[in-house]
């Protein structure tokens, strides 16, 4: 679990992360403002960082424990994903690559150029979170798959869609949260509000996603989960309502 979650706040911003680039970019050169580009640079380096390095050991991590822990279930998933898996890890190679030439070659591509990698990259990782979406879903909701043992019906299970929605909303807010940390460094008073009150509007966003995303997401899930939110487990219930209330506030 605790991998697993440190995995999660690492991968999910690599995902909005890379949306906010490539619009804070578009945004930039529509303006002419090439503070904003100079900032992107600084974001960026961070952004290659975390995600590349630690995201990346981290997600190997997650596979050398889950082997451990429960040899059968990923055995399993391994098996019945083999070519979920297989997608997966192509659209995580083009990520990586793409990510690593949009870092290096600012200032030595053209502008179209280098917004056509940005988008490269955000649309793989997102793919990436898609499939691998499906099937942590399917550890919860198996669905048909019971009776048809079939790949589709083991990826589009019922809580596929509403949960890709649910992580799609906090990969914005993470973006934006990020991004709160890179511009509190920036010692130009005036660029530091700009990038921070942009920066707010994309946690503001995924409070409206969050909480659809959150109810469609419990509505679907089996009454045993379901149960376990809204008062079996109450340290899970705050937790629910909590991030209801925050996304109302915020």
């Amino acid at each position: 679990g605790l991998v697993a979650i440190i995995h999660t706040f690492v991968s999910q911003f690599a995902i909005g992360g890379g949306l906010y680039l490539v619009l804070t970019e578009r945004k930039a050169y529509r303006e002419n403002d090439l503070e904003i580009i100079e900032y992107l640079k600084i974001h960026s380096k961070f952004f290659i960082l975390l995600t590349l390095v630690f995201g990346a050991l981290s997600g190997v991590a997650i596979w050398f424990t889950i082997g451990l822990v429960s040899p059968m279930a990923t055995s399993s998933l391994i098996h019945i994903f083999v070519w979920g898996w297989a997608i997966e890890w192509v659209f995580f190679f083009i990520e990586i690559a793409a990510a690593m030439i949009y870092y290096y070659t600012w200032d030595r591509l053209d502008r179209k150029t280098h917004l056509a990698i940005g988008w490269i990259y955000f649309i793989s990782a997102w793919m990436s979170l898609f499939v691998i979406n499906g099937i942590l879903a399917f550890m919860l909701t198996p669905g048909e798959w019971i009776t048809t043992k079939t790949f589709w019906y083991a990826f589009f299970n019922p809580t596929m869609v509403p949960w890709a929605l649910l992580r799609t909303g906090i990969t914005i807010a993470l973006a934006g949260l990020y991004a709160l940390v890179t511009a509190s460094y920036l010692k130009d008073e005036q660029l530091r509000e700009k990038i921070i009150k942009y920066s707010a509007k994309w946690i503001m966003v995924p409070c409206i996603i969050l909480p659809i995303g959150g109810l469609w997401f419990v509505a679907v899930i089996p009454e045993l989960s379901r149960d376990i939110i809204i008062g079996g487990a109450p340290v899970i219930s705050m937790f629910a309502g909590a991030t209801l209330l925050l996304s109302g506030l915020i």
